[in-house]
């Protein structure tokens, strides 16, 4: 079977502004100047060490640990193989406040390389077609492999769990050139 290498890129991880809340009347403390609850009766709770509590969604193990994650389970597509396509994705998605994943998708597809003599030789309709192709391919790649990771360690917005949103952009380069 072909094994495929993936280079992980790791770009932005953004934190959500503030968790999501079943009330949407947020109250703001006129101390600190900052969001401290969702609910209209809730007092100020918010310490000076809260402000160091804003952790980012973790994949367990770490960037390390998420990168061979990806590197054993990115499976580099066929069609890409047979023109020689390189590219990368941007997934998002939310890990949600028990570490699960949910609303993932990709944007920002980039093709970077093609075997060109390859390419070249077919009609202008079909190179369109089939950089809509390769953008699919590697846009469903992405989400079968973050779909099948385990719960993340998520993330944290003073000290407490809270639903954050995570960039991914992977790089699919072809193993057998």
């Amino acid at each position: 079977m072909k094994k495929t290498i993936a280079t992980i890129l790791f770009a932005s991880v953004t934190i959500s502004a503030a968790a999501q809340c079943a009330d949407s009347t947020c109250v703001k403390c006129p101390e600190h100047e900052k969001t401290c609850a969702c609910n209209k009766d809730a007092k100020c709770n918010k310490s000076s060490t809260d402000e160091n509590k804003n952790i980012p969604a973790q994949y367990p193990g770490g960037v390390k640990a998420l990168t061979e994650y990806l590197g054993n389970n990115i499976k580099y597509p066929e069609l890409a193989d047979k023109y020689g396509v390189e590219g990368r994705i941007v997934m998002h998605f939310i890990v949600e406040k028990d570490g699960s994943l949910s609303n993932i998708t990709a944007s920002d597809c980039q093709i970077n390389r093609f075997i060109t003599t390859k390419f070249a030789q077919e009609p202008e309709a079909k190179q369109k077609k089939l950089k809509e192709q390769f953008a699919l391919l590697f846009a469903k790649e992405g989400a079968r492999v973050i779909k099948s990771m385990k719960k993340w360690t998520p993330g944290m917005i003073n000290g407490v769990p809270a639903s954050t949103k995570y960039t991914l952009p992977i790089t699919f380069n072809n193993p057998y050139k």
